[in-house]
């Protein structure tokens, strides 16, 4: 019965995965089709919706059934991969705070750059790698790591079908900001305003 259900959970966790990742690699190489970002409350937005939310009870309830059933992670792993999770679901938490809940669900809003987007242009997609990652290893579930390894994907492809939009949106402002914080982690590079560069060359910062 168990494997049963695990199998039927594995099934719609895959199948709602792969709707999302394909919507997202349609998104990226069509210049006309948009499943990702939303911008409105259309047919993508309600899709996307029901199907995150199928994916998730199927990861969740795949790394419950199957239970290290793959392997048993030493208690070093498993004490590393709680602290990284733990560490991935509070920085998501902060980020979509910080954002707010709607803009994070890919509709329209305004250009955040403080808090954690100060480091980082997706620090809620790092969060959840974060989380899956850790979580798809802690659960000793090769079916969980598959399931895992799909979220992962979409999250750092995301950014591909993201950032043209967010052009539009946001014109010189946002790609002031893609100059100076990375998409992901790395170094800040924040440039200074004009005047104060051309008050530099003139020897004006002593």
């Amino acid at each position: 019965m168990a494997l049963q259900a695990t199998q039927t959970l594995f099934s719609v966790g895959l199948l709602s995965g792969g709707l999302l990742l394909g919507g997202l690699l349609a998104t990226i190489v069509s210049p006309t089709f948009q499943f990702w970002p939303h911008g409105t409350r259309n047919w993508t937005f309600w899709v996307s919706w029901s199907a995150w939310m199928l994916y998730g009870v199927g990861l969740v309830g795949v790394a419950y059934l199957d239970w290290w059933h793959w392997y048993e992670p030493p208690v070093v792993v498993q004490l590393v991969c709680v602290l990284v999770f733990v560490a991935g679901t509070a920085l998501s938490i902060w980020a979509m705070w910080t954002l707010g809940f709607w803009e994070s669900s890919g509709l329209e809003g305004h250009l955040q750059t403080e808090g954690p987007y100060r480091f980082s242009r997706n620090p809620q997609y790092v969060g959840f790698i974060a989380m899956l990652a850790s979580g798809g290893l802690l659960a000793g579930s090769i079916q969980t790591v598959i399931l895992a390894i799909g979220g992962i994907v979409w999250f750092l492809l995301a950014p591909l079908a993201e950032e043209p939009w967010l052009r539009e949106q946001y014109g010189d402002a946002y790609e002031e900001y893609l100059r100076s914080v990375p998409r992901f982690l790395g170094r800040t590079h924040r440039e200074p305003p004009q005047q104060e560069q051309t008050d530099r060359t003139k020897g004006g910062n002593q």
